[in-house]
């Protein structure tokens, strides 16, 4: 749905939403005692639907991420008044998402994008999940890593790459996070 937002006219999304919403309300679904979790890393190329099925199968509610960042990336509204280019550049500067995409040049403040992501989605850890050719997000795993352990945030890592066999292998990974997330974290 998120996609389909970024080729969609307005108004046809909006209605699309509103009938998703609608058909969601009315499925039968069991609650599940599912771990939830922050997926970064895949900024870079949208992931493939395999990788979220299986981070679901595992046992995993994604409920954030960085896919689509485009549509969130400034954090307030820009200023509509004085130079709009000024404006603009202030507010990526200042004013947006921390990722991967945009230098942090205070190291104390790396990862604190995140550890807030993870707080505000009540999220109870984090799976680092970024595609193989990913540079920017593979450099600064470390970094976010290092952050995360400072917080006593669990975490797990892996890399991908679309139309391969490794799904299986991702859902064990994840499952075996999500398990010892529910048994071992308070």
């Amino acid at each position: 749905l998120l996609r389909a937002g970024m080729v969609l006219p307005v108004e046809e999304h909006t209605q699309l939403l509103a009938d998703y919403v609608t058909a969601a309300d009315q499925e039968e679904r069991p609650r599940r005692d599912n771990c939830r979790v922050v997926v970064n890393g895949v900024f870079c190329e949208q992931p493939p639907l395999g990788l979220i099925r299986s981070l679901e199968m595992a046992g995993c509610y994604v409920v954030d991420d960085d896919f689509l960042l485009i549509t969130r990336w400034l954090l307030d509204e820009v200023p509509t008044d004085g130079d709009p280019l000024d404006n603009l550049s202030k507010a990526f500067l200042h004013r947006s998402a921390a990722t991967s995409a945009k230098f942090e040049p205070n190291k104390a403040d790396k990862g604190r994008f995140l550890i807030e992501q993870v707080r505000n989605s009540r999220a109870e850890g984090v799976i680092f999940a970024a595609p193989s050719f990913c540079d920017p997000a593979l450099l600064d795993r470390p970094m976010l890593q290092e952050a995360l352990n400072r917080d006593d945030i669990p975490f797990t890592a892996f890399k991908y790459a679309e139309n391969t066999g490794q799904m299986q292998a991702i859902r064990e990974q994840a499952g075996t996070f999500a398990d010892s997330i529910k048994l071992w974290s308070a």
